[in-house]
C-alpha cells in the first residue's frame, strides 16, 4: 500500500513538471503583443492572468518589453494606407450586439473587446512590418469573434498593447489616431505620446484668400491659370469673361479670356443657350454637337447665388474648356488635366439684388470666377470639374485646414491654408490627435439637396451658458459654405446670440441685417466675446465631445482699423421658412472653418471637426449680459433673456397690470358684481 502511494505521489510530481514546461513553452510562443495585454491586465491587479494562473510575472514583463519594441519599430517605419485602414462595415441595421467578445455598433463604426483589461479598445498594429505571430493572433482573436475574413483582418489595426480608451464608444483607435466611421484613403500615424511622426506630406492645394476672405485655389482653365474661389456649397465651375469686363475691380489679373481660350481652340458654346435655361438643380443640360461659332452667339442666361442673406444675380452662357487643377505634395507637382469640362462664363459683373447702402465684405472682388466643389446634384450639369477630379484620384475624403486670412484679428496656428486630400493632415491639431476630432453622425442622402452639401447635425448650441436651440429643437442643420467668410445663422439664432453676447448691431433686434454686420463691444481694454459651444451628438452617458469656436476668431479688422463681427442673420427666408431646417439652416464660412479643422469624409457622408486655439486665451463669458430679474407672475425665457408676462387675456374678464405684472381683474368687473348684489337683494 505504502509503495503504491509513493508511484502515485512521483506520478503526480511527473505531471505538474510537464504542465509547467507546456506553460512555459506557450508562453514563449504566444505573440508578444498578445503577452503585452496579458501583463498590463497582470500587473494592474485587475485579476488573474486571463490565459494561465501559472506564468511568473517576469516572464510577463519581459513580454511586455519585447511586444513594446516590437511595435516601436513597426510603427516608426510603417506608412499606413487606404488597405491598412478600411474599417470592416457591417450592414447599417445591425444594432450593437456582443459576438464573442467583440461589439458590432450600428453603422459598423466600432470593433471594440468587452473580454479583456476592464472594456479596452482593440487597436494596434497588424501590418507587413508585424510579426508572423502577431498577424496570426489578429487572425484568430479578431476574425473568430467577429466572424471576419483572416485577410480582412490583417488589414485592421487590431490590437493596442497599451489599451488606452476605455468602454464601448464609436471609435476605432488606430497607431495612436482615433477614427470614428472615417473611410480615409489613408492617415498619418502618431507616436505614443500622440505628436505627429515625419511622414510623407499629403497631396493638397494651396490657398490664398481675397481681401475678402474667401478662400482661393489656382486652376487652369483654356490654358489661363486662375483663380477661383472654392466653395463647397455650389456645384458650378464659374468664369468672369474679361472682355465684358465680369471681374472686379475692372482690370483685374488673372480674368479669363474667351477670345485666347477660342484662339486655342478648347472653348466650345453649348448650342443649347439659345434654346433653354442651364438653371435648377438635378437637371440635365447635354451641350452636344454642333456648338455655336462664337460666345458672342449665344444668349445669356439669369441665375443667382445666396450668400449671407444676400443675392448675387449672374448673367451666364453653358460651354465646354480645357482644364486643369495641380496637386502639390513632397513631390513634383502633379497635373490632373482635362480636354472637355463643363464651364459657365459670366458675361457680366454679378450684381446684389436690392443692395443695401453700406456692404462691409466686397465678395468676389480680386477673383476669377468659383470652382464649385459640392456634388453635381446642386449643378445643372452632369459632371463638374471637382467631381471629375474626385472620381479620377479616387478621393475619398478631403480636408479643409485653413489658416486665418491676414484680416483677422486672431492669427493661427499654422501659417498656411490648404485643401488635403486623402490624408488627415495635423499641423495645427492638438498633440492628442485620437482626442482631437469628432464626427458627426451621417448625413441624409436621397435628395437633390442633401445629396449635394457637405453637412451635418449639431446639437446643443450655446452661448455664455445658454441653450440656443431651447424650446425649437434638439439639434440644427449646418452647411458648410465656403463662398463667403462669415458665420451666417437664421434669424432665431442670431437674435439669441445678440441678446447674450456684448455686441452692437446697426439694426434692431428682429430686423433684417441687409448684408450689415454687427461689431464687438469692448467694455474694456483686452476684454474678450465669449464662445460658442456645440457638440455633434445629442446628450448621453458618457457626455459626448463639446467643440468650441471662439467669437473672437470671427473678428476681422476694416481698412481704417475698426473692428467688425462676421455673423450674419439670414433674412431670404425669413417669412417661407422661420424656423425651418431645410430651408434656414446654419452656414459655416471660411473664416469659421479657419478655427475648425474640417474633415469631409465622401464615404461615409460624415464631417470631422476639431477646435483650433485655446479657449481661456481667446474667450470669455465676463462681459455677458446677466439675466433678467422677473417680477410678479412674468416667466424668464433663457435664449432671448427676457421676462415674459403672463397671458392674461386667456382667462375671462382679466387683464394686466403693467406694474406688477400679475393678471388682475378688469375694472369694470368690481361694478358688475355690485349690479348683480343689488339685482338679487
Amino acid at each position: 500500500m505504502k509503495s503504491w502511494s509513493r508511484s502515485l505521489y512521483w506520478l503526480c510530481v511527473l505531471c505538474l513538471c510537464c504542465c509547467l514546461r507546456i506553460g512555459n513553452a506557450a508562453i514563449a510562443e504566444a505573440p508578444p503583443l498578445l503577452l503585452a495585454e496579458r501583463a498590463a491586465a497582470f500587473k494592474k491587479g485587475k485579476g488573474e492572468d486571463p490565459l494561465s494562473k501559472s506564468v511568473p510575472t517576469a516572464d510577463l514583463d519581459a513580454a511586455a518589453a519585447a511586444a513594446n519594441k516590437t511595435k516601436t519599430a513597426a510603427t516608426a517605419t510603417d506608412r499606413v494606407s487606404s488597405s491598412v485602414l478600411a474599417p470592416v462595415r457591417a450592414p447599417a441595421t445591425t444594432r450593437a450586439t456582443e459576438n464573442g467578445g467583440v461589439f458590432v455598433e450600428e453603422g459598423a463604426n466600432t470593433l471594440a473587446t468587452s473580454k479583456q483589461a476592464e472594456g479596452s479598445v482593440a487597436g494596434g498594429v497588424a501590418n507587413a512590418l508585424a510579426t508572423q505571430a502577431a498577424a496570426n493572433a489578429a487572425d484568430s482573436a479578431v476574425a473568430t469573434s467577429a466572424g471576419i475574413a483572416a485577410s480582412t483582418v490583417k488589414n485592421i489595426l487590431a490590437t493596442n498593447a497599451n489599451g488606452v480608451s476605455s468602454g464601448v464608444g464609436s471609435a476605432l483607435t488606430m497607431n495612436g489616431v482615433r477614427v470614428d466611421g472615417m473611410g480615409l484613403a489613408s492617415l498619418a500615424t502618431t507616436g505614443g505620446d500622440g505628436a505627429a511622426e515625419d511622414k510623407e506630406p499629403a497631396l493638397y492645394f494651396e490657398v490664398t484668400y481675397n481681401a475678402a476672405m474667401q478662400p482661393m485655389i489656382d486652376a487652369k482653365i483654356g490654358g489661363q491659370w486662375l483663380k477661383l474661389v472654392f466653395d463647397v456649397s455650389s456645384g458650378n465651375t464659374i468664369v468672369f469673361v474679361k472682355e465684358d469686363d465680369a471681374c472686379v475691380p475692372e482690370g483685374y489679373e488673372p480674368c479669363y479670356s474667351y477670345e485666347a481660350s477660342e484662339k486655342a481652340k478648347t472653348l466650345k458654346i453649348c448650342q443649347e443657350n439659345n434654346a433653354m435655361a442651364c438653371s435648377g438643380q438635378g437637371q440635365t443640360y447635354p451641350c452636344e454637337k454642333p456648338f455655336l461659332g462664337s460666345l458672342k452667339d449665344a444668349r445669356n442666361h439669369i441665375d443667382a447665388l445666396i450668400i449671407d442673406g444676400l443675392q448675387f444675380d449672374q448673367h451666364n452662357v453653358e460651354g465646354l474648356d480645357a482644364m486643369t487643377l495641380r496637386l502639390l505634395g513632397d513631390r513634383e507637382p502633379k497635373d490632373i488635366d482635362w480636354d472637355s469640362m463643363a464651364v459657365r462664363l459670366l458675361v457680366d459683373p454679378m450684381t446684389i439684388q436690392n443692395k443695401p447702402e453700406q456692404v462691409p465684405l466686397k465678395l468676389f472682388e480680386g477673383t476669377s470666377g468659383i470652382l464649385g466643389a459640392s456634388g453635381t446634384s446642386l449643378s445643372c450639369r452632369s459632371e463638374t470639374l471637382w467631381t471629375a477630379f474626385l472620381d479620377k484620384e479616387n478621393i475619398t475624403s478631403f480636408s479643409l485646414d485653413l489658416a486665418p486670412p491676414l484680416e483677422a484679428i486672431i492669427q493661427g496656428p499654422g501659417d498656411k491654408s490648404r485643401i488635403v486630400v486623402n490624408e488627415l493632415e495635423r499641423q495645427s491639431l492638438p498633440p492628442k490627435v485620437e482626442e482631437a476630432i469628432v464626427w458627426s453622425q451621417p448625413k441624409q442622402t436621397g435628395d437633390i439637396v442633401n445629396d449635394g452639401m457637405h453637412e451635418f447635425l449639431l446639437y446643443k448650441l450655446e452661448v455664455c451658458g445658454t441653450d440656443l436651440l431651447y424650446n425649437v429643437s434638439s439639434n440644427w442643420l449646418v452647411v458648410i459654405d465656403t463662398s463667403g467668410p462669415c458665420l451666417t445663422l437664421p434669424p432665431f439664432l442670431f437674435d439669441r446670440v445678440i441678446a447674450h453676447a456684448p455686441i452692437d448691431c446697426p439694426f434692431k433686434p428682429g430686423e433684417k441685417a441687409a448684408g450689415r454686420l454687427c461689431r464687438p463691444r469692448r467694455s474694456a481694454p483686452g476684454s474678450k466675446l465669449p464662445s460658442l459651444f456645440f457638440r455633434l451628438e445629442d446628450l448621453g452617458m458618457p457626455e459626448p465631445a463639446k467643440l468650441f469656436i471662439p467669437l473672437e476668431r470671427l473678428i476681422f479688422t476694416e481698412t481704417d482699423g475698426s473692428e467688425l463681427l462676421c455673423l450674419s442673420r439670414d433674412d431670404s427666408d425669413e417669412e417661407s421658412a422661420p424656423a425651418n431646417m431645410m430651408y434656414s439652416h446654419i452656414a459655416f464660412g471660411s473664416l469659421v472653418i479657419s478655427s475648425l479643422y474640417t474633415v469631409v469624409d465622401l464615404e461615409n457622408h460624415t464631417i470631422g471637426l476639431a477646435s483650433k486655439g485655446n479657449l481661456e486665451r481667446e474667450a470669455s463669458d465676463d462681459a455677458c449680459a446677466a439675466a433678467r430679474t422677473c417680477i410678479g407672475s412674468q416667466t424668464y425665457y433663457p435664449p432671448l433673456n427676457l421676462c415674459e408676462d403672463p397671458v392674461c387675456s386667456v382667462y375671462m374678464l382679466m387683464t394686466l397690470d403693467e406694474v406688477s405684472k400679475t393678471c388682475r381683474w378688469a375694472s369694470v368687473v368690481p361694478y358688475g358684481f355690485g349690479f348683480l348684489l343689488f339685482l338679487l337683494a
